[in-house]
């Protein structure tokens, strides 16, 4: 990834690399700058580009068989913000080894929380980690980021993604919905009486299941340019949803780091390093 470069561009060659390999993408990969936390994928020829200077989220998910990996590193260009970058890969590290069987879900919230403010920093309230499931990207059990009272535990054998997100101390640590960031997922398979949409909702759960999907990855292999008519009435009858993207609510600057892990009875595998 470099400045200037087309979003498109570094969605396509991560998406590709990681088919290379031989697993296949959990979500589209996710391009977030400056403000935006989360959520932000490149459409079909779309013309946004890396912002000089930008600090970039990149967001990348993996699965095989449905079983995933989700992990995100930040790229920065503005060396006025290198010490929360550093900060940010630190915490999340410590978060990590308070994980194990049994231990409180609000463990790492306590963890986050308190360093970040040792740190100067604070973290986004209202993002969390999440249990992952076979084809389903969170699962409904959250893991906070703050000291947020949280029931639960980790559970053997469960994955979990673990993702603290920073700002400055003095930015409220707060995100709001933005627009559509062009990620998708089937949320319902009711029958629908219009042939081509109950085709082409076969065809995205035949090819993704219930995992996000990428408007680019459905105009290519089915839709071509009628993709994004086929979406909207998708969402229209509620057979698909669409993400916003995630944005601070005062315009703070944003880093964030996420792996994945796979509690185990005598120890906490780190599956994304």
């Amino acid at each position: 990834m470099a400045e200037d470069m087309l979003v498109e561009e570094v969605c396509e060659k991560v998406e590709e690399r990681i088919i290379s390999r031989g697993g296949l993408p959990a979500f589209p990969c996710n391009i977030s700058q400056n403000a935006e936390a989360a959520h932000y994928s490149a459409s079909p020829g779309d013309s946004r580009r890396i912002q000089r200077g930008a600090i970039v989220k990149l967001d990348i998910g993996v699965h095989v068989d449905g079983y995933i990996a989700d992990t995100a590193v930040t790229v920065n260009f503005n060396p006025s913000l290198e010490d929360m970058v550093s900060a940010n890969r630190a915490i999340l590290s410590d978060a990590l080894k308070s994980i194990r069987r049994e231990a409180a879900l609000g463990n790492v919230g306590e963890v986050v929380d308190m360093e970040a403010s040792r740190r100067g920093y604070r973290p986004i309230a209202n993002l969390a980690g999440h249990q992952l499931d076979q084809y389903v990207l969170h699962a409904g059990v959250s893991v906070p980021n703050d000291r947020e009272r949280t029931d639960g535990s980790f559970k053997l054998d469960t994955a979990y993604a673990i993702e603290p997100f920073l700002v400055a101390k003095a930015a409220r640590g707060w995100v709001i919905n933005g627009p559509p960031g062009n990620i998708y997922r089937l949320v319902s398979r009711k029958r629908i009486k219009d042939k081509e949409l109950a085709s082409a909702a076969e065809f995205i759960w035949q090819s993704y299941k219930s995992l996000p999907f990428s408007s680019r990855w459905f105009a290519k292999a089915y839709a071509g340019e009628k993709a994004a008519g086929i979406l909207q009435s998708l969402l229209k009858e509620r057979i698909a949803m669409t993400y916003p993207v995630l944005t601070t609510v005062d315009g703070a600057l944003v880093s964030q780091f996420e792996h994945t892990v796979l509690v185990g009875a005598n120890e906490t595998l780190v599956t994304t390093l």
